[in-house]
């Protein structure tokens, strides 16, 4: 299986992840839905982690989804995007951290029971409601889908962020007659507190 489509998704994603967003309360291109609180499920996750300057290296996605797909393929465990989800999470904010420490880590959704290799990790992201926005974006679009979030739609929201986001990728774009990316973002939340 070829995995040329992270390929693309990389290139312009996290030039705007956490960017500051605009003051035009306009939802951006590719929403196909207002953005609603949902009860999400929890997921296990198989992931691994790349550390350093991904955003000039957006062949890393291929690389590291080849790795999960070399342990994934022989388990009989893939089976996207029917069952497995590919999970893109960003620890810490791009726009604020030097760019050699900033990590990535992909994963796929995993069963309970799976026990992966050494060199792939294994991270429980909790059931809980979580803000989620749906998309079918182009790869320049994920930065301006992240700041919608977590700005036009989340400041004047009664929520604040609870936790780690991250991203559900739900198709190959290489598939797609246009090339878009069908992704869920999706940020853990709580009600947030009066000042």
């Amino acid at each position: 299986m070829t995995t040329h489509w992270m390929t693309t998704m990389g290139m312009a994603l996290l030039a705007g992840t956490m960017a500051t967003p605009s003051a035009n309360a306009e939802p951006p291109a590719g929403l196909l839905a207002p953005v609603a609180v949902e009860e999400l499920p929890a997921r296990r996750v198989a992931y691994v982690e790349q550390v350093g300057n991904f955003q000039n290296n957006p062949g890393i996605y291929d690389v590291l989804l080849q790795k999960l797909l070399d342990w994934a393929l022989p388990e009989k465990l893939w089976d996207f995007p029917r069952k497995t989800l590919i999970v893109c999470i960003y620890p810490e904010d791009p726009s604020s951290t030097p760019p050699e420490r900033q990590r990535l880590w992909l994963g796929i959704t995993i069963p309970g029971d799976a026990v992966p290799p050494a060199g792939i990790q294994v991270l429980d992201l909790p059931a809980g409601p979580h803000a989620v926005g749906r998309f079918a974006i182009t790869s320049d679009q994920f930065g301006p889908a992240w700041g919608y979030l977590y700005g036009e739609w989340m400041a004047p929201s009664s929520y604040a962020p609870a936790g780690l986001a991250y991203e559900l990728q739900k198709n190959d774009s290489s598939e797609d007659p246009e090339h878009k990316h069908l992704v869920d973002i999706c940020i853990p939340v709580r009600r947030a507190t009066a000042p």
